[in-house]
């Protein structure tokens, strides 16, 4: 009896002690799985993010392709293969110059991963697990920058164009391609064209002035310099203004075209600085977007100046239809007025 007393009374005299310790016990259980399972949620959502993708080898594919068989591939290569024999007489002819099928494969791969060929809808990148191939971006109409990379360098190597892969990893992984054309090299970079609906070309054959400015850092030793502005689709397309009082025009003939890039060169640029581009950009009104001053680049002489038109839930333009009736409606809702708008939906009692 007595034995039994000392350990209740032990039990008694340590019962916090005991509680204590079961608390502690208990906390650090749950902090290893709560720490284990919050691992597991970074490493899913953040695998994108985070992970860098092996760059993919289209030697077989494009081995194949020189000599018209594609005997012998895996199921993969072999439906790349036969993408390629299908796709490059379509978009090339007789007599095209590099850039011209350079450019005809960039607006391909670009329209393969924005919209769907039969409904013309946008895609959603990035959650196949092939998205960093060529084949999941052609088959499945999803990509990372990866996946464009190596996708419109396996074009590039079908045409005998020069093409290497800039692959920057330390900042976050982020791929595009460099090109020669007539002994020059440019940029080429599919995910940061900056279009919508149609390509932008805000990236497209650009060189180290505009791209190597330190966002994506990579190895130069392995990356030829690029000089080239021949090809430079924002110069050979930039408007000659004659001064800046001239951009707001330029810019309203040019918003409702369809987005992207637009490209301007000032004759008289006496008083003109960062500050007035940037007002002229944040000052044009357009339907469903707006517009951004990018900046001005020395490109063959020039400085070229660059505006950004950027869309709103990937739709263009609101249809003018539309835009008649919701118009009142949304300056009804600015000046706080609702008089012929029913708010009983809203009440407590409904809620309720």
């Amino acid at each position: 009896m007595k034995a039994k007393k000392d350990i209740k009374g032990f039990f008694k005299r340590n019962y916090m002690i005991f509680t204590a310790v079961l608390i502690v016990v208990l906390i650090i259980g749950l902090f290893f799985q709560n720490s284990s399972m919050l691992g597991k949620m970074n490493r899913i959502l953040n695998d994108n993010q985070t992970a860098v993708h092996e760059i993919y080898d289209d030697t077989k594919v494009i081995k194949a392709y020189k000599n018209g068989s594609g005997e012998g591939l895996d199921e993969k290569d072999a439906f790349l293969y036969d993408t390629l024999m299908e796709v490059i007489p379509e978009i090339t002819e007789e007599g095209m110059t590099d850039y011209e099928k350079e450019k005809a494969a960039y607006d391909w791969v670009f329209g393969v991963t924005h919209f769907n060929d039969d409904s013309l809808n946008p895609m959603n990148a990035g959650r196949s697990e092939d998205n960093y191939t060529p084949y999941g971006v052609i088959r499945n109409h999803e990509a990372i920058c990866v996946g464009n990379a190596t996708t419109f360098k396996l074009f590039m190597d079908a045409m005998d164009i020069p093409c290497k892969i800039v692959h920057s990893t330390e900042q976050g992984e982020h791929a595009w391609n460099v090109v020669q054309l007539d002994d020059e090299w440019y940029h080429v970079d599919v995910t940061f064209d900056g279009g919508m609906q149609n390509p932008a070309y805000g990236s497209f054959n650009v060189p180290d002035s505009m791209k190597d400015d330190g966002t994506w850092p990579y190895d130069h030793k392995k990356i030829p310099e690029c000089r080239g502005t021949k090809y430079c689709y924002i110069l050979m397309n930039a408007i000659e203004l004659e001064d800046m009082y001239d951009i707001p025009g330029a810019i309203a003939d040019l918003r409702d075209s369809g987005g992207g890039m637009l490209s301007f060169t000032l004759k008289d640029t006496k008083d003109f600085n960062t500050s007035i581009a940037q007002y002229i950009g944040d000052g044009i009104n357009i339907n469903n977007g707006e517009i951004g001053y990018v900046g001005m680049y020395a490109l063959d002489g020039k400085n070229v100046l660059v505006y950004e038109i950027e869309y709103y839930n990937g739709n263009t333009q609101v249809p003018d239809e539309v835009l008649e009736r919701l118009s009142p409606i949304m300056d009804k809702a600015n000046e706080g007025v609702f008089d012929d708008f029913d708010m009983g939906s809203f009440d407590d009692e409904a809620v309720g």
